[in-house]
């Protein structure tokens, strides 16, 4: 008989991945990638929070970015680093995905909070 493996608890919140938006405002000029409305959005995922380990921080340096949040979440391919993550108020930029078969962990970096300018 087959062991059952709990599933995966993802309770710590949704994040929201997001495109930057290609074409240009109406008026030509470069879209603002520092406010959701003006990204395109992928998906929205449930998340669980992850703890950066000093071996996180060195993978960061050596690759060249700060590792300022580390999620985990459902293994989706289309998901690219690059990328934007949305958590709250804040805009996080996908530096680095670690993958397994059925998760997928984000090295997230910057955490800028927007103001909805609109």
């Amino acid at each position: 008989m087959l062991k059952k493996r709990p599933l995966p608890s993802y309770s710590d919140g949704v994040v929201g991945i997001y495109t930057e938006t290609r074409t240009p405002s109406s008026f030509g000029a470069k879209r603002n990638s520092s406010v959701p409305y003006d990204l395109d959005a992928l998906v929205r995922l449930f998340f669980r929070s992850c703890s950066v380990r000093d071996q996180d921080y060195e993978v960061s340096e050596r690759l060249g970015f700060t590792c300022s949040a580390k999620i985990c979440t459902h293994n989706i391919p289309a998901v690219k680093p690059g990328m934007k993550a949305v958590i709250g108020a804040t805009i996080y930029g996908i530096a680095h995905i670690d993958r397994t078969n059925t998760e997928m962990y984000l090295y997230l970096e910057g955490g800028v909070p927007y103001v909805d300018a609109r």
